[in-house]
């Protein structure tokens, strides 16, 4: 229930206010992010890091292979008392803060249709109880995509703030000359998408989860214990099985649709640029789903592949076509509202207040 609450809730105040100054716009939506951690932050066995990550926040002092960003805020929370349950409020006001500014910098006016998709499509705000070094990660890279379009350092600066988290963002350095990748992988925009869903089909083992982590450091190697996650390990991840798989490639016909935009050119540079980058995002989201290990990488692209489907909505909210907006957010909805209303995995209602 709490999270329906906060959908309706957030999406009808977000639609009430004008932005203007980074600062000044956070302060008004300072509801919106309290309800996001009291939510995030009073998740109560919810994933299955839940207890491992309480008994780091409740002694960071003993434990050295977390990265060392994500350590050091834990043991400075810790030294000035607040452990255990408490830090997991800490890492969601980060998030939230973190992807209120970094959308803001994107441009986005139509706060409450962004934030409605950012919920139900990109799947962040849930998943966020489970993953919280890389999803802490995810929300820097983020930021670090938007500002590659206006400053390389600054973007490469977030990257290094992001690997501190986890060690995967630098991942993110392959995007550095944003609009120069974008160009190229999207120049068919159509194939690329077909192709990439095709690509997380393809039948893998451990022996390709070998290889890529023999490309790590040895001391990253050691720290990240991915060989005994990835390697030894004989189960599948339910991350990227073929019924989860499945659930991304049902927005296919949206992102058709949306490819509409760049044919009636009704997008700014800019727009043009993060339309094309979230198209490449959400094929990138679904053929790095190959496979447990690599699909670690998807998370990164989580955010911006909903970017595609936030123009299109828009577009259609300024055409006043409000029966094609309902019906694109309904269909982009459909598999959140689903696995809330089956309560499986991360999207379980189990929180503190209710125990």
């Amino acid at each position: 229930m709490l999270y329906i609450i906060n959908i309706l809730f957030s999406c009808f105040y977000l639609s009430q206010i004008k932005e203007r100054q980074t600062w000044l716009f956070i302060l008004k939506v300072l509801p919106v992010i309290f309800l996001w951690v009291f939510i995030i932050g009073g998740q109560y066995d919810i994933g299955a890091d839940y207890y491992n990550y309480l008994g780091f926040f409740s002694h960071p002092q003993y434990e050295t292979r977390f990265e060392p960003l994500f350590t050091w805020i834990s043991r400075i929370a810790y030294n000035i008392g607040i452990a255990g349950q408490g830090q997991f409020y800490i890492y969601a006001l980060i998030n939230a803060v973190v992807i209120f500014i970094a959308t803001h910098r994107l441009g986005v006016r139509h706060w409450a249709i962004f934030y409605f998709l950012l919920i139900t499509v990109s799947t962040f705000f849930n998943n966020q109880m489970n993953g919280i070094r890389q999803c802490t990660a995810v929300v820097f890279v983020y930021w670090a995509f938007v500002e590659f379009y206006i400053s390389k350092i600054k973007g490469l600066s977030l990257l290094a703030i992001a690997c501190g988290f986890h060690y995967s963002a630098i991942a993110g350095i392959a995007f550095t000359f944003l609009k120069k990748v974008t160009e190229i992988l999207t120049k068919f925009p159509k194939i690329l998408l077909i192709v990439s869903c095709l690509i997380s089909l393809i039948p893998t083992d451990n022996s390709l989860n070998q290889s890529a982590i023999e490309l790590l450091p040895d001391d990253i190697r050691e720290e990240t214990h991915y060989e005994r996650m990835y390697v030894e390990q004989e189960d599948i991840d339910a991350s990227t099985d073929i019924i989860y798989k499945i659930s991304k490639f049902i927005l296919l016909p949206l992102y058709f649709y949306a490819l509409r935009l760049l044919r009636l050119d009704i997008l700014s540079e800019k727009e043009r640029l993060f339309f094309r980058f979230g198209i490449l995002s959400y094929a990138l989201r679904c053929a790095l789903l190959i496979n447990p290990l690599i699909g670690r990488f998807s998370y990164y692209f989580w955010i911006p592949s909903i970017i595609p489907l936030y123009y299109l909505s828009v577009y259609t909210y300024k055409q006043k076509r409000y029966g094609e907006l309902a019906f694109i957010l309904t269909y982009a909805s459909i598999i959140y509202f689903i696995k809330v209303f089956l309560g499986t995995a991360e999207y379980e209602s189990s929180f503190i207040y209710f125990q």
